[in-house]
């Protein structure tokens, strides 16, 4: 049966806050276990060359996993299986989540504490696409202020947006930054594969890859490439955050796919 939708009689508030005392849904203990186990070898990361082999079923060398890499940038990785959850679905929720700061709470309601939306001047062919959301949260280590800019797949590293591709549900990718560093420093990509009745997600991070500051032009790019280097990135993927990145990435997505039947169901 499906779930009702919300009525007059109802506030949004209302059932988000009652949400936000509900238990946060368990992770696969496989993904965890893998997680806890310890860094893979960094032989075993993808590449950000080889950004489109998320979009191949077929396995890859680590589908959970993470480690330092010897430019001393970070490689995250993490499988979650979605099978109660649409495409529509997951284009729905980036769209709509960062509107209201309750909505992203809910989420992960531990570790998130706000968000904001900066909407693009002209729409793309998927609602998140041009936007740049303000997620204020604590992935393990502090609260951070992140930043994040949503783009078409091909603007990030990917052949096409895989639009059409039958294999891929949706995806959802961009550049991570730090509001209060005033710069970006890596790339993240979340890839829904179609799988039976459902999906199943690929996470995918490179911590450190694309380290710019917030400088116009010629001028941000080449203070991009005097930042860009082994010392820098030292500092800026601190110990512990890679295992910590992946373990909050294992929590918020698992409870995404317990969640997001629901929230589409009532406020869709």
């Amino acid at each position: 049966m499906g779930i009702a939708p919300v009525t007059d009689g109802e506030s949004e508030a209302a059932i988000l806050t009652a949400l936000l005392e509900r238990p946060i849904a368990e992770a696969d203990p496989a993904v965890l276990a893998a997680i806890e186990a310890g860094p893979i070898n960094p032989s075993l990361a993808l590449p950000l060359a080889q950004i489109d082999r998320l979009l191949d079923p077929a396995p890859l060398a680590a589908e959970t996993g993470w480690c330092l890499m010897p430019d001393s940038t970070a490689f995250v990785a993490v499988r979650t299986a979605m099978l109660q959850v649409t495409a529509e679905m997951v284009d729905w929720w980036f769209d709509w989540h960062p509107r209201e700061s309750l909505r992203y709470r809910v989420w992960h309601p531990a570790a998130h504490v706000s968000n904001s939306v900066e909407l693009p001047a002209e729409a793309g062919a998927k609602a998140h696409w041009g936007t740049v959301h303000h997620p204020v949260e604590d992935v393990g280590l502090g609260v951070i202020n992140a930043r994040i800019a949503f783009l078409p797949p091909s603007e990030l590293g990917f052949a096409s947006d895989a639009l059409g591709d039958p294999n891929v549900g949706t995806v959802v990718c961009g550049l991570v930054g730090d509001d209060k560093m005033h710069a970006r420093h890596s790339v993240m990509a979340h890839v829904w594969l179609n799988e039976g009745d459902g999906l199943v997600l690929r996470s995918a991070f490179w911590l450190g890859a694309v380290m710019r500051p917030d400088l116009p032009g010629a001028l941000g790019d080449l203070a991009g490439r005097l930042i860009n280097r082994p010392l820098v990135r030292r500092r800026l993927v601190e110990q512990g955050l890679p295992q910590a990145l992946s373990l909050h990435c294992a929590q918020e997505y698992a409870n995404m796919a317990t969640l997001l039947p629901e929230l589409y169901s009532r406020f869709a």
